[in-house]
């Protein structure tokens, strides 16, 4: 059975991460610290508030490491369109 989450101890994490994170937005610091709360309960882990803070920071880690150079998303090119006449 899954539990309630600790909003307080959710709001914490995520502040913390915030400081270290503060080149992405609020809300999707928020959103990554809530989807690891319920994924490791998903997966029948006991999500306690330094599991879910460790696995969020690696998350958000990669989030900014695979972000473009240039901070610009280049959208895939279409099929056909990228060959030279």
């Amino acid at each position: 059975m899954l539990q309630t989450y600790p909003v307080g101890d959710l709001q914490r994490i995520a502040v913390r991460l915030q400081d270290e994170f503060a080149g992405l937005s609020h809300r999707c610091v928020e959103r990554c610290v809530n989807d690891t709360w319920k994924c490791a309960e998903h997966l029948g882990y006991t999500a306690t508030p330094g599991l879910v803070e460790r696995v969020a920071r690696e998350h958000l880690q990669a989030m900014v490491k695979s972000a473009p150079p240039s901070g610009v998303i280049v959208p895939p090119r279409t099929h056909g369109h990228d060959r030279l006449s």
